[in-house]
């Protein structure tokens, strides 16, 4: 029975500079997205601090909010927004 060849070497390859270039460019917008999704998370934490009577729920079924209310809970917690407590004095006294 013939026995099965070897792996061979394969050679060394040098990127071509565009090719480096564009790994590059992808890099940098990698670490970029980062930033910046950090910041839109950022800002719906203010937007919830800001209104205490607004409910993580309805953020997260905004349709221009890209996560769900999984990760909107965890934003709530990374950025100690407080628990909700909606404003007893707003409300009239029938409903209370």
């Amino acid at each position: 029975m013939p026995s099965k060849p070897g792996a061979k070497p394969q050679p060394d390859h040098k990127l071509s500079a565009e090719t480096r270039a564009a790994i590059k460019a992808w890099e940098d917008h990698v670490a970029k997205e980062e930033v910046l999704r950090e910041a839109a998370q950022k800002a719906l934490a203010q937007e919830l601090i800001a209104n205490p009577d607004l409910p993580v729920q309805t953020l997260a079924k905004n349709p221009l909010v890209p996560w769900g209310i999984g990760t909107m809970w965890n934003i709530v917690s990374k950025h100690n927004v407080p628990p909700r407590q909606p404003n007893k004095a707003k409300r009239t006294a029938s409903e209370g």
